[in-house]
């Protein structure tokens, strides 16, 4: 039996039937532009959007009587941040959904899912989400 399961999202609906982990951009990535305040409105922007998707898992998660642990991990690598904090909080399983986007190997998984499953000796069950 699974004791500790982490469930990253995006944010999307395919990603919100799973509970855990959003891995949002470094703080120091900036594809807009060099300007500072460009770049704090950006990065508060994609602050945000994990902080809601988090506290939507947190709310289904309660409403289940589930214990949720959430948690917005900073990282260039989304595929990276998962396999890190899966060790790190001594997971043993990931639940991940995959969207099918990106070349054939990717469109069949998902990209991020694809490097998890690449990288990571965790067990790792890929939801399917339609195409």
């Amino acid at each position: 039996m699974y004791k500790r399961i982490l469930v990253p999202t995006d944010g999307t609906e395919l990603c919100t039937a799973a509970l855990g982990l959003h891995a949002g951009p470094p703080e120091r990535l900036n594809p807009l532009a060099e300007d500072d305040t460009v770049r704090a409105a950006w990065l508060l922007v994609r602050e945000q959007a994990g902080d809601d998707a988090l506290a939507w898992i947190a709310r289904r998660a309660a409403e289940a009587g589930v214990p949720c642990e959430t948690l917005l991990v900073h990282s260039e690598s989304p595929a990276a941040a998962i396999v890190e904090t899966a060790r790190d909080r001594l997971c043993d399983l990931i639940v991940m959904g995959s969207h099918g986007h990106g070349g054939l190997r990717a469109r069949l998984l998902g990209t991020e899912t694809t490097r998890v499953l690449e990288t990571c000796a965790i067990p790792v069950l890929v939801v399917r989400g339609p195409s």
